[in-house]
């Protein structure tokens, strides 16, 4: 910049960003597995996508699903400028997410029309700090943040343009897409006579919990509200996320 002499650059600062996985259920990595538990992958999935989004991970913890805890943690809160929950947003009785932050009255709770993580929590904290409510499964929270959380990190670092661009690929193996959703498929990269192509990169395609096939995808396939079907040599736009 100096070379080019400019003495001074427009700068943002970096988001502080706050991960919350809840959920009785849930152990740490490494750690001994009880019956009805599963060790949390969300927070280091979160954490992995605050930073490659271009934020930092202020605190990062796991709560059960109990009220007071919940209520305790925001009130003693780390300053933050955004807040992601991961579970505990849908109309469970033990969703102990949906049920605090609703009685502030600043949080809105709905079901998106998309595949998978339609149910979406957004608002405001005390204090006016937004916060994201996202499904627990881990598919689930990934596709939510790529659609929602990743571009509100990408405006508070000042950007305009906060989407990915999407490019197209033939299909090499066709799947099922639900009728009046937008469908975000998991899907590895490969070539096709000569041209992008995908197929999903687990074979239980886009279910929420399949962990091991998020963690082989190399993007998302995108395909419209109004395609109930995929089929070989089709093209989708795809967006690449490594």
């Amino acid at each position: 910049a100096a070379a080019a002499g400019l003495a001074e650059l427009p700068v943002a600062a970096v988001p502080r960003v706050a991960v919350v996985a809840t959920g009785t259920e849930l152990a740490a990595p490494g750690a001994a597995l009880g019956f009805g538990r599963i060790h949390d992958s969300n927070s280091a999935l979160l954490a992995s996508l605050v930073a490659e989004a271009g934020g930092a991970v202020s605190e990062s913890l796991r709560l059960p699903d109990d009220p007071a805890a919940l209520r305790g943690w925001l009130e003693r809160r780390h300053p933050c400028d955004l807040v992601v929950f991961a579970g505990g947003v849908s109309v469970g009785a033990h969703d102990v997410v949906r049920h605090v932050l609703a009685g502030l009255g600043t949080v809105g709770f709905a079901r998106v029309a998309m595949q998978p993580g339609a149910p979406q929590a957004f608002g405001e904290l005390p204090g006016g700090t937004p916060v994201f409510g996202l499904p627990g499964n881990p598919v689930s929270v990934a596709v939510s943040f790529e659609a929602f959380v990743r571009p509100a990190i990408l405006r508070l670092l000042g950007r305009a343009e906060t989407g990915r661009r999407t490019w197209p690929a033939v299909v090499e193996h066709g799947w099922r897409s639900p009728a009046g959703r937008r469908q975000y498929m998991p899907v590895a990269l490969g070539r096709h006579d000569g041209r992008p192509s995908v197929r999903p990169a687990a074979a239980g395609g886009a279910a929420s919990h399949l962990a091991a096939g998020l963690a082989a995808a190399d993007g998302f396939a995108i395909v419209p509200e109004d395609v109930d079907e995929v089929a070989p040599g089709d093209l989708v736009e795809v967006a690449v996320t490594r």
